[in-house]
């Protein structure tokens, strides 16, 4: 996974995907046989990791405060600024083919506003993709595992309920039967895009006055710095829960990287269904294909090399959060950062309406008659190298998540489709630190201390090259990216030469390259 990256990540993001570690990542040492259903006290030995110093030191960072993207001034200007620029550049993409207009041009707004306005139907398919996420990810059986120790509840581990490959399987199987039957159609997602977008913006705001609010009535803030925007933006609770549900989790998984996989393939169908309808105008037919003995027959696939390309890259992120969710209770996120418009906007609206501006620009220019094609060569280097920076990706997640979780005794063997070789490592190298955590010099990460940094950015790079070089905003991404990386990876330094001193230090001697071995 995860991946986002954090993507993040996994595990940015962007978080997933997007995701950060609270420490250098690690991996595995060994297999370890406890479950979620053991004990968490703080006397366990399996768990007792942090020694009482670094425990103190933990705590210290926990409740400090320090102003971060600017300010007050700052994120003030990120948050009004955010939904701006998502909706030009959307305007940019269904208007004016990818190229980048003036937006001080009135005549831009006048004929590009009505192409994002907010609708009924948009507002079911969003809100209620939203609420059945939630249902699903409070019935649906899975695993539960136990996050890190939270200095604010007295070292207290929470428990996550990890249902998220169920679910992932049942939405494919919902979405099938509704387009084949006729119920709805996938391609309304594609057609109502910018109405979506609209209203996840509007609700996502919604979203982040309410836990505002509900955190400071209910007294349930932390960390908090008496600076409203940038409380607002940060976030005032740091563990928001609706039953058995953590939202930040849930925020982080189920909503961006689904949609954004089910706007790719909304995407890829209508393509199909274009290039169908192209081939029976000109004369010709398309080929059948049988499948099951005869029971399903199907015109043979129609869609775009650069399409299908986009939709394996975001089924492959979407998979990854979903096979190694129970990874994602120790990363920053969970553990460190608060639910606020940050984490909020960014996952039910930034996330996926513009993470999908490679597949949006594809499609568009197909319905322009203009389709993006690629020699075999250029087409097939890119899924190599996707698939390439997929697996270095993925397994440098699964070492690093799994090696926390062993550390603290919650790690749960899986066998989620794909489990990849290397995603765990037997008897790594590490250094011990006075803090009590173990710094990893094996593995992946005995080669860079962001690798799965590196390897997400080169993801995000091959979704802009599919497109070509004809507008600059389906890479987009992978600037936004670039700068959302250097911020984490600044910040995390830091963070991490306060908590381990003089371990830290050895740990960059050790490893001395921070995204490309024996280079950077």
């Amino acid at each position: 996974m995860l991946l986002q990256s954090e993507r993040g990540s996994l595990r940015g993001g962007l978080r997933q995907r997007l995701q950060k570690p609270s420490s250098p990542a690690a991996a595995p040492v060994a297999r370890c046989s406890t479950t979620s259903d053991e004990t968490d006290s703080s006397e366990d030995e399996r768990t007792s990791v942090v020694t009482k110093e670094g425990a103190k030191t933990e705590h210290a960072a926990d409740t400090k405060v320090v102003y971060e993207f600017g300010g007050p001034m700052g994120v003030t200007a990120l948050m009004v600024g955010f939904p701006i620029l998502m909706s030009y550049m959307f305007i940019c993409l269904a208007l004016h083919h990818g190229r980048l207009r003036s937006p001080l041009e009135a005549d831009f707004w006048v004929e590009g506003l009505p192409s994002i306005m907010p609708n009924v139907r948009a507002t079911i398919i969003y809100m209620g993709f939203t609420v059945f996420q939630y249902i699903t990810a409070a019935t649906m059986p899975g695993i539960k595992v136990n996050g890190l120790p939270v200095p604010s509840l007295g070292g207290k581990q929470l428990e996550y309920l990890c249902n998220g490959v169920a679910t992932w399987y049942l939405d494919l199987v919902l979405v099938l039967v509704l387009h084949n039957t006729g119920i709805f159609p996938i391609t309304a997602v594609v057609d109502e895009i910018g109405p979506i977008m609209s209203v996840a913006m509007i609700w996502a705001i919604i979203v982040t006055i309410a836990t505002y609010v509900v955190g400071v009535v209910s007294g349930r803030t932390h960390r908090m710095s008496g600076s409203l925007p940038y409380d607002m933006f940060m976030g005032a609770v740091l563990n928001p829960r609706i039953g058995n549900v953590d939202l930040k989790m849930w925020a982080e998984i189920r909503i961006p990287w689904k949609i954004l996989f089910f706007i790719s393939l909304s995407a890829a169908v209508k393509d199909h269904e274009l290039n169908v309808a192209k081939m029976i105008e000109s004369g010709s037919m398309p080929g059948i294909w049988s499948l099951f003995g005869g029971l399903i027959q199907m015109n043979a696939i129609q869609t775009s090399a650069p399409l299908l390309f986009m939709l394996l890259a975001h089924c492959l992120y979407v998979n990854a959060c979903m096979k190694g969710e129970e990874c994602i209770p120790t990363t920053w996120d969970i553990f460190y950062e608060k639910f606020g418009y940050m984490l909020i906007f960014w996952n039910l609206a930034g996330v996926p309406f513009s993470y999908c501006y490679s597949t949006l620009y594809l499609l568009n220019q197909n319905m322009a008659n203009e389709p993006i094609q690629h020699s075999g060569a250029y087409t097939a280097f890119l899924f190599i190298l996707l698939l390439a920076a997929y697996y270095v990706w993925d397994t440098a997640n699964s070492q690093k998540n799994r090696f926390r979780m062993q550390q603290r005794g919650t790690y749960v063997e899986r066998n989620t489709f794909p489990q990849l070789p290397w995603g765990t490592i037997k008897n790594p190298t590490f250094i011990k630190t006075k803090h009590g955590n173990k710094l990893l010099t094996g593995g992946w990460w005995g080669w860079a201390r962001k690798i799965h940094y590196t390897a997400d950015l080169v993801m995000a790079l091959s979704w802009g090259l599919i497109t070509g070089f004809g507008s600059y905003i389906p890479y987009f991404y992978v600037t936004f990216f670039v700068v959302v990386l250097a911020h984490r990876v600044t910040r995390d330094h830091i963070h991490c030469k306060e908590k381990y001193g003089a371990d830290f230090d050895e740990y960059c001697r050790q490893v001395p390259y921070v995204f490309i071995p024996f280079i950077f």
